[in-house]
């Protein structure tokens, strides 16, 4: 069952990503949640401006951010936080990690987000993200419990976030900024993809195939491209696309980083 909080209000209200980061970077230290409580809430490294700031940002991160699906999804995040540089593929990793921390941004990422990105549309505003949300609310009850001031906070919040990420510009209706990942980048959403959802190999029938940003046939040529083969052994049959990773998450990590 999904669960839904207001976390993205939060995540949102953050001032500088780079605090997000930092946070990952010191759990791929091998820093716990009572560490990350000491450097967050008691030393208030990030400079809130009152502790009850500080808890809530704690929260959120702790419910949205380090969150793992398996071993491996927990793997590839620590192996690259704690490579040196890689600075772009670690902002797509807040992204891919509030994907699999939060089902109301996945949801909205998949539902509103890009469906309006595949339309080929060039704008967004958070009454589309609020109307969406008040629909989804009248069969939904855990969404029940939020009012309409919340909801609407949780649109603007929820674009905030994506510009934040570089993922639109633009003040109060939003531009959809064009996504092309690089192939390394690639190599990550896809290796992250297959180790949150892994019961699936077709990557073609995984519910998050749509967040490497491709349409299926241009994702079917990316993932032939002869320079991906160290990286992975791919089967197409019929209507299946089966994908196995061959690296581990440090090797994948070393190999991107050189």
């Amino acid at each position: 069952m999904e669960v839904y909080n207001a976390d993205i209000n939060v995540i949102g209200s953050i001032p500088d990503f780079r605090l997000i980061e930092v946070a990952l970077a010191e759990f791929a230290k091998g820093k716990g949640r009572v560490d990350l409580r000491e450097l967050l809430v008691t030393n208030n490294a990030f400079d809130f401006r009152t502790e009850s700031t500080r808890k809530r940002f704690l929260a959120a991160v702790e419910r949205t951010i380090l969150v793992f699906a398996s071993e491996r999804h927990r793997q590839l995040m620590v192996a690259l936080f704690n490579a040196p540089g890689l600075e772009t593929l670690k902002r797509w990793a807040i992204f891919l990690q509030l994907l699999a921390g939060n089902d109301l941004f996945r949801i909205l990422t998949k539902e509103v987000y890009l469906k309006v990105y595949f339309s080929g549309r060039t704008t967004i505003a958070g009454d589309e993200i609020f109307a969406y949300l008040k629909d989804r609310q009248s069969h939904s009850l855990p969404l029940k419990k939020f009012s309409d001031s919340t909801l609407e906070k949780i649109g603007s919040k929820y674009l905030t976030i994506l510009k934040k990420l570089g993922m639109v510009e633009g003040a109060v209706k939003k531009r959809l900024l064009n996504i092309r990942l690089s192939e390394d980048e690639l190599l990550f959403f896809l290796y992250v993809i297959l180790s949150v959802d892994d019961a699936a190999t077709d990557i073609l029938k995984s519910p998050y195939r749509e967040f490497l940003f491709l349409e299926r046939e241009q994702l079917i040529l990316s993932l032939k491209n002869i320079s991906f083969m160290p990286f992975i052994n791919i089967a197409s049959t019929g209507e299946a696309l089966t994908v196995q990773l061959k690296l581990s998450p440090q090797e994948l990590v070393d190999a991107i980083s050189h």
